[in-house]
């Protein structure tokens, strides 16, 4: 046993983690607005966000990818709204701007802005990322907050409303253009035509698939993934997008289904499992639907989308995932803040290794049903490797 009793006592409220509204008492004091946008995708609640933040005198746009995040950045910036990046890989601080567009990760959240946009919200039930969606979503200093993603994490936003004191506001979407799942599947790559987007999920898959492709239709393709830096991205996309040039196939991981906007006419995926870092498994409602929903985007050149694959065992579960009923989350994920480590170190002995510190502490953390810990594994084994680095516990 690692601690005392009297220790055990003391701690109790060190790793108490019941109330994580209560870490931000900035933004407790504001009763801020807080605006839902919910639907499907490509029904134009992101859209309506963003012109929002666009007219509002300072703001930030806090996104699930980078690529989306450079995406709102030059879209601000081609509106003379002067917008800086903030990502992990990159900072681009632009003269005169009141807003930000970010990775939700490094969301700002104590600077006073007038609007937020909160994008994919329903990604705060991620058990890997959705920590990230849940400070932000808490934190954040803004008068109005918007928040856009799928009707399944409405409830949950209404219940942390209560705890928060925010008011909220619910504006619901329908998808502005049909989609429909193809009746048959592919017979083989000679069957892509153009205005396709082949969807498979490594870096590898993705390079092998434009090379067969180009083999054996002759059709040119770009591609998009999440490590594509952001030129690269902006120059494929273009590519892409243009109607009356040769690169006229996309092959693209499912990063595309957070939001980009591409003149898909026909999505195909290229196999129904993936592997998410641990397993490989067979994806989720939640994964087709987005990925699907690129499909026919609206006011594009191709007013109605489809989606289809390579087998027709394929299709049948594509098919049922398309019509299956997204449950509502009922949890938010959350991780201690540095400022909860600190504290819990201090009853620890003074040579105890910083992973079996982080260990003990989510071992000790008690936790309300509204909000879960997110997976710290990966934070453990970062921690192993750092662990003989001469750093403090904040660097």
């Amino acid at each position: 046993k690692f601690f005392t009793k009297k220790e055990e006592s003391t701690i109790e409220d060190v790793v108490n983690l019941r109330a994580p509204h209560e870490w931000y008492p900035a933004a407790r004091r504001m009763k801020r607005k807080v605006v839902c946008h919910v639907g499907p995708t490509n029904s134009g609640k992101t859209y309506s966000a963003l012109q929002s933040l666009s007219e509002a005198t300072s703001g930030i746009y806090c996104g699930p990818l980078r690529l989306l995040a450079y995406e709102i950045f030059e879209r601000l910036n081609e509106k003379n709204v002067n917008c800086n990046l903030v990502t992990g890989q990159q900072k681009i601080a632009m003269e005169g701007a009141n807003h930000t567009s970010c990775t939700v990760e490094m969301a700002e959240i104590n600077k006073l802005v007038d609007v937020a946009v909160i994008d994919e919200i329903q990604m705060i039930g991620n058990e890997e990322r959705g920590w990230a969606w849940t400070r932000a979503f808490l934190g954040i200093m803004a008068k109005e907050v918007h928040i856009c993603g799928d009707p399944s994490a409405l409830k949950l936003i209404q219940n942390m409303c209560k705890l928060t004191g925010d008011s909220y506001e619910v504006k619901e979407y329908e998808r502005l253009s049909p989609l429909k799942m193809d009746q048959n599947s592919l017979p083989g790559i000679e069957s892509i035509k153009k205005g396709d987007c082949v969807i498979a999920f490594s870096r590898k898959e993705i390079y092998d698939w434009k090379m067969k492709i180009e083999e054996k239709t002759k059709r040119k393709c770009c591609i998009i993934y999440g490590g594509l830096p952001p030129e690269a991205r902006r120059q494929q996309a273009e590519l892409f997008n243009i109607p009356d040039n040769r690169f006229d196939v996309l092959v693209a991981s499912d990063a595309i289904g957070m939001g980009l906007n591409l003149n898909i006419k026909r999505i195909i995926f290229s196999k129904v499992v993936k592997y998410d870092g641990k397993d490989s498994r067979r994806l989720f409602a939640t994964e087709v639907k987005q990925i699907a929903g690129r499909a026919g985007r609206y006011k594009s050149i191709y007013p109605e989308g489809t989606v289809t694959s390579f087998d027709s065992g394929s299709n049948e579960f594509l098919d049922r995932m398309l019509k299956e009923k997204i449950s509502q989350l009922t949890s938010a994920g959350i991780l201690p803040s540095y400022e909860h480590l600190e504290e819990f170190s201090g009853f620890l002995k003074p040579n105890t290794r910083f992973h079996k510190a982080i260990y003990l502490f989510m071992e000790a953390a008690q936790l309300d049903k509204t909000y879960f810990l997110c997976d710290f594994d990966t934070m453990i084994e970062i921690a192993k490797a750092i662990d003989l680095v001469p750093m403090s516990l904040k660097e």
